[in-house]
């Protein structure tokens, strides 16, 4: 039947209205936190969940009302869904994007992209001949503290940015350090631990250039192998504009935090230590410095905390409201805003590629012994 063009608009403003079907595969970690962050928006229905654990399959229906499905690909040919969210481990990342975009469903996919380029690249092929949308998993740029600091970069607040550091150093001991499996990373391959280089760093690949504006143009430093003991992992970005960024990693010693050192978490996260629950008090937080010509910036990104410093003193700078793990509301909402109005999406496989690049161009520099230039980097 052909609609008239009343009928035509009034259908076209449903489309555009209705909730979105999304099917999410992967239950466990982080997917918790995607869960309860979507429960609360108006923007998607969770219908559907994938997961090879029954008893995770049934929790999320029994919270969530989703039907649970140990089969990804059954769902993916049972259910009507607009959006699939990838949140397995990495290593499985290829095969998962390759099937949503073999069904035309659009895409979120949780950081690293993939665990090898290979993987990476056969993902971005898939999705661009589907022609659907991809949303890769930067969920810092959604962060509020992270992108009020973006704003007063931009506005010239501390003048031109020189330096940029992240540094993660504490845990429990070499005995009691957990290394992620090789299902989410290949042993001999790039690998460690939740909060190390690959895991957790690939936030800042991506962040420093959100952050700053300036891609990453260099890098040198180390990180662990998957399947092999931790060591300390470190690096050093050049960014276009001659800043450096420094990253330095090591969850298997011990901290030396002294009690009055830490804050209380406005947002729920992770830290070096494991999560902490919103309102709790994080010991050892995660924080990002940042250092200008004119001032400096302390970014609590878990903790939703910023403060600045200039020749006019010390500032807390108020922030709004939708930290951790509520970001991942935000980034939905900004997701399916791109899908009906077919905009560009915040970040795309192409960013999700960019810092993943720039994680192995780091191995590469062990070999090598010096800095990769990000340009001739495979």
């Amino acid at each position: 039947m052909r609609l008239n063009h009343d009928q035509f608009m009034e259908t076209e403003t449903m489309n555009n209205t209705r909730k979105l079907k999304v099917g999410l595969i992967g239950l466990g970690g982080v997917a918790q936190e995607h869960m309860r962050a979507y429960a609360a928006s108006d923007n998607v229905d969770m219908v559907a969940g994938a997961d090879i654990d029954t008893d995770r399959g049934r929790r999320a229906a029994e919270i969530y009302g989703l039907t649970p499905y140990l089969d990804y690909q059954r769902m993916l040919s049972s259910e009507a869904l607009d959006v699939v969210c990838v949140l397995t481990p990495p290593a499985l990342h290829r095969s998962v994007v390759e099937s949503a975009a073999e069904h035309k469903l659009h895409i979120l996919c949780e950081k690293p992209l993939a665990a090898s380029m290979d993987d990476a690249l056969a993902m971005k092929k898939a999705v661009d001949r589907a022609g659907v949308k991809f949303l890769y998993g930067a969920s810092y740029r959604y962060l509020p503290a992270i992108n009020k600091a973006r704003e007063l970069i931009a506005e010239g607040a501390i003048g031109s940015v020189r330096l940029c550091i992240e540094i993660l150093v504490g845990g429990k001991g070499s005995d009691n350090v957990r290394m992620l499996s090789s299902v989410h990373y290949p042993d001999g391959g790039p690998g460690g631990t939740p909060m190390g280089l690959v895991d957790h760093g690939i936030h800042l690949a991506d962040t420093f250039y959100w952050l700053t504006g300036f891609k990453t143009v260099s890098a040198f430093g180390y990180g662990n192998i998957a399947g092999v003991a931790p060591e300390p992992e470190t690096a050093m970005l050049t960014l276009e504009n001659g800043a450096t960024a420094l990253l330095v990693y090591d969850e298997a010693t011990f901290s030396l935090s002294l009690p009055s050192e830490g804050i209380f978490s406005e947002g729920a996260g992770w830290n070096i230590n494991g999560y902490t629950p919103a309102g709790g008090w994080d010991d050892k937080p995660c924080m990002i410095e940042v250092y200008g010509t004119k001032g400096a910036l302390r970014i609590y990104s878990y903790a939703n905390a910023l403060y600045t410093t200039t020749a006019d003193g010390i500032s807390n700078i108020p922030l709004n409201h939708r930290p951790y793990p509520n970001h991942f509301k935000t980034q939905m909402d900004s997701f399916t805003e791109s899908i009906r109005q077919d905009n560009d999406v915040i970040a795309g496989i192409d960013e999700g590629i960019s810092a993943l690049k720039t994680i192995l161009a780091i191995y590469e520099s062990v070999e090598t012994r010096c800095a990769v230039d990000m340009h001739a980097a495979g």
